[in-house]
């Protein structure tokens, strides 16, 4: 029975065999339409380069000569645009600016030839920024108010949120030509000098963002402006006036210990109050001087001793337009550390002679010391 059923297979493998050999060629064509599928070759090496309110779709035409255009799809292909394209023998670049609202895109890329055979299809995601992100864009902040001097514009940033894509922020300024200059801070940088600026001028700043590696414009923040700095006083022409001790012989081997050291610009070097003395002056301590004209000081800044010792505490500054009667303009207290501190007042100080007295300090000594004391207006 077996047998049998064998032989029939096989007799009909080969009739179904001589059938196929004997049919004419133009039979296929029922089966497989008008012949075998053409494709194009496809672009290669596809960016979508995100920008405001457009993109930028780039690729490669490298390996088919026949290739005439380009259909770019969009928003579920409800959205399109043929690009024409003409071949050389060498690799070709498809460069095509689209103005879209600011949204997240899926693109869909063809290759097509004079007889329409289409590519196989490249699916890419581009970015389109605009007002949504642009409002979310914060100027850097400033660290303190700004200070001018002869020296030029020091200015000190705080840190800025990265997420967004913040690289530099731009300052506009008045130079010593009366020109319009810009100066470009990167950051990660927390300060700048500017030695070219105009002492007295007023300056405007802004921050420049790029959200992604792939985008072709720069975005601003609005420009803040008229930020007025302030004007640290010179001290070349101060003069120590009056002070109660000071240490007579030098502190280490001479070189400091002097009253006209807090006026020198130099936190290195330090008056020290006279502690070689038998006995050693007590609290209070104070040092005068003249700065040689009248100034309407707004705030000022103390640099204690930097190698070492406490600090006095609690300390008081006056003003006289003569050296003989004194005003109040203030009373401080000054942080147990060497850092330079910031003081301001109420209201600006009217004065050409300055003292600083100090009552007591830290460590409960009876002598104290100061680095710098610099004014400003």
């Amino acid at each position: 029975m077996k047998q049998r059923i064998y032989k029939n297979l096989a007799i009909a493998s080969f009739l179904f065999g001589g059938i196929l050999a004997c049919t004419p060629m133009d039979d296929y064509k029922k089966f497989i339409g008008d012949g075998e599928i053409s494709y194009t070759g496809r672009v290669d090496s596809v960016k979508i380069y995100s920008g405001e309110e457009r993109v930028m779709v780039e690729g490669l035409l490298i390996s088919d000569p026949k290739v005439c255009g380009c259909l770019i799809f969009w928003n579920n292909k409800m959205d399109s645009l043929d690009v024409p394209v003409e071949r050389t023998e060498k690799v070709d670049t498809l460069r095509q600016i689209i103005n879209l609202p600011e949204n997240l895109y899926n693109f869909e890329l063809y290759t097509y030839d004079q007889f329409n055979n289409r590519s196989v299809p490249v699916y890419k995601t581009g970015h389109s920024y605009g007002k949504n992100f642009i409002s979310r864009l914060t100027n850097r902040p400033l660290d303190g108010t700004p200070i001018s001097s002869e020296e030029g514009l020091s200015v000190k940033f705080l840190p800025v949120d990265k997420t967004l894509g913040p690289i530099y922020t731009v300052i506009s300024y008045t130079n010593n030509q009366d020109k319009v200059d810009t100066v470009h801070i990167a950051i990660d940088q927390e300060s700048s000098s500017i030695k070219d600026y105009k002492l007295g001028s007023k300056f405007s700043h802004y921050t420049l963002y790029i959200p992604d590696t792939l985008c072709i414009d720069t975005f601003k923040t609005v420009m803040q402006t008229d930020v007025v700095p302030m004007t640290k006083i010179s001290k070349k022409n101060w003069e120590i006036t009056d002070f109660d001790t000071q240490e007579e012989t030098g502190e280490q081997g001479g070189k400091y210990g002097w009253a006209n050291q807090i006026i020198d610009d130099d936190i290195t070097t330090y008056w020290h109050a006279c502690h070689t003395c038998n006995p050693r002056p007590p609290f209070p301590h104070w040092i005068s001087f003249d700065m040689k004209e009248t100034n309407e000081v707004t705030s000022f800044e103390l640099t204690p001793r930097q190698d070492g010792g406490d600090p006095f505490k609690d300390f008081e500054i006056l003003g006289s337009m003569d050296g003989t009667y004194w005003t109040s303009c203030g009373e401080f207290t000054l942080k147990n550390n060497r850092s330079t501190q910031r003081f301001s007042f109420t209201k600006p100080c009217t004065m050409r002679y300055v003292q600083i007295y100090m009552k007591n300090d830290y460590s409960g000594q009876p002598y104290t010391y100061l680095a710098e004391i610099t004014l400003f207006k």
